[in-house]
């Protein structure tokens, strides 16, 4: 007979490297959106909120369905939007940070569930507080009130009211969290407490 053990699982989430990342306190009044351009990410959301709130929106990602692509944009052209929509391409990390930084918010408004969401992680090491709808990844990251708001999938009238709380957060608390929570070392620290386990329970 061989001997048989349990190893309780664990999520040990992921890790960035905080250098390539700064810290920028004082943003400009645009929102941002990243990610993959494709239906199941929900960028006509943030598109909505932006529109009422009559803030400029950035967005960054790789155009994955050019056809869902040019049909937001026919939308929001014949809109008459008060404030510009602007795709800033797909960036890599030094760029993306810098352009990123500068904004106030970033919006995360997938139509599926993330299963964990390293834009929100890249956000916070930035400074930048995440308004995310309250499932999958972003949900277990991000600590409503403190590093961003939380809001109930699908109901952009929340995320227009999470813009207007924007002033209550310290966008230093953003940075704290990403260093605490998901720097390389505090991901290296979570692998070895992990392997130790492991090796214990054989």
């Amino acid at each position: 007979t061989s001997d048989v053990y349990t190893i309780e699982w664990q999520i040990l989430g992921s890790g960035l490297n905080m250098a390539q990342y700064h810290y920028c306190a004082l943003p400009d009044d645009v929102l941002a959106w990243v990610g993959r351009i494709s239906p199941e990410k929900g960028l006509e959301d943030a598109i909505a909120a932006a529109r009422i709130v009559q803030k400029p929106l950035k967005i960054f990602g790789k155009l994955e369905d050019m056809q869902y692509w040019q049909r937001i944009q026919s939308e929001y052209a014949q809109a008459s939007l008060d404030s510009p929509v602007e795709y800033c391409g797909f960036l890599p990390t030094a760029q993306l940070q810098h352009a990123l930084g500068k904004c106030r918010a970033l919006l995360v408004t997938p139509r599926w569930l993330e299963a964990f969401g390293m834009v929100v992680i890249e956000a916070m090491a930035c400074g930048v507080p995440v308004i995310a709808y309250r499932s999958g990844g972003p949900a277990e990251i991000i600590c409503s009130g403190k590093t961003g708001w939380l809001v109930e999938p699908g109901r952009v009238e929340e995320i227009v009211g999470a813009i207007a709380k924007l002033n209550q957060l310290d966008r230093a608390h953003c940075r704290q969290q990403a260093e605490s929570h998901y720097s390389l070392h505090r991901w290296g620290k979570r692998f070895e407490s992990w392997f130790y386990q492991v090796i214990s329970s054989s």
